[in-house]
């Protein structure tokens, strides 16, 4: 936990120490997330209002491509839902695996799973993970540079970060929106402290605060996790307005804009009531 700016409390345990990296699951979608604020505010993204396709010709044809950056940043898409619990974000394992395993890329994936659902982009939340992975592939198209490559030149290095981190990517070197970045907790409490920053005003980089803030808003109920229940662009918010990364194994950077509390958690599982736990301590 960080107040203040100084860390107040850090514990380990199962061997791990400061310097171990955790896999952040599906916090990694609140990562992609920042990494496009980065490429609009750098003038690589014109506007959150451009189609995919615009940056991505490859996506043309799916719901994807005619999804607006805004939209799939919001979960919005408007893509038929490609099955799965609509829990974890990465839906229909068996494609997700083989893209794993490097038989597949992103760019099969995005088509193969590319339908129009019957909502318009907009409408309706579903919690796909592929509108992340298209958003990866919009950072590369408008910047040149694959996700992680992008995101390390920007949001890595504003926000200090210290240790080896990893990025999991396809067979073509396109990284992994959805899930699947390894960096260890006190990586991950300096980017809720990048984010803090930006959500109050006190980075110098006014772009980023906007996108931050607006990010910050809630958008749509997501119906689950109602400790944060509300869905931002990339951002889960609390019904305390409290700020969070979630991931579904007890990954979770909490940012309280009031106290400048942040605390960052890594593990294997969630415990019954763990995350109003979390709040007892924000809120205190």
């Amino acid at each position: 936990m960080l107040e203040s700016g100084a860390i107040v409390s850090e514990n380990y345990a199962n061997g791990a120490d400061a310097s171990a990296p955790v896999n952040l699951y599906s916090a990694t979608k609140s990562l992609t997330a920042l990494a496009v604020g980065e490429a609009l505010c750098a003038g690589k993204i014109k506007s959150l209002d451009d189609l995919a396709s615009v940056y991505v010709p490859a996506l043309i044809g799916t719901a994807y491509g005619a999804a607006s950056i805004r939209n799939l940043l919001g979960y919005t898409s408007g893509a038929k839902d490609p099955g799965g619990t609509g829990y974890s974000g990465i839906h229909n394992s068996g494609d997700f695996s083989s893209m794993m395993r490097q038989e597949i890329g992103l760019i099969d994936l995005m088509k193969k799973h590319g339908d129009h659902s019957q909502y318009r982009q907009g409408d309706k939340f579903i919690y796909n993970g592929l509108d992340s992975e298209s958003l990866s592939l919009v950072v590369r198209g408008a910047t040149g540079m694959p996700l992680p490559q992008w995101f390390e030149s920007t949001v890595w290095q504003k926000a200090g970060g210290e240790y080896p981190a990893a990025w999991f990517t396809d067979n073509d070197g396109n990284g992994i929106g959805e899930a699947l970045v390894w960096i260890t907790t006190r990586d991950f409490l300096r980017i809720g402290l990048y984010t803090l920053e930006r959500l109050t005003g006190k980075s110098s980089d006014s772009c980023m605060n906007t996108f931050v803030n607006e990010a910050a808003q809630p958008r749509t109920a997501k119906g689950y996790w109602l400790s944060a229940p509300y869905w931002g662009l990339g951002l889960h918010i609390g019904a305390d307005k409290n700020i969070w990364f979630f991931g579904h194994g007890a990954q979770r950077v909490g940012i309280n804009q009031k106290t400048g509390r942040i605390v960052a958690m890594n593990g294997f599982s969630e415990w019954k009531n763990m995350d109003m736990d979390i709040q007892r301590l924000f809120n205190r």
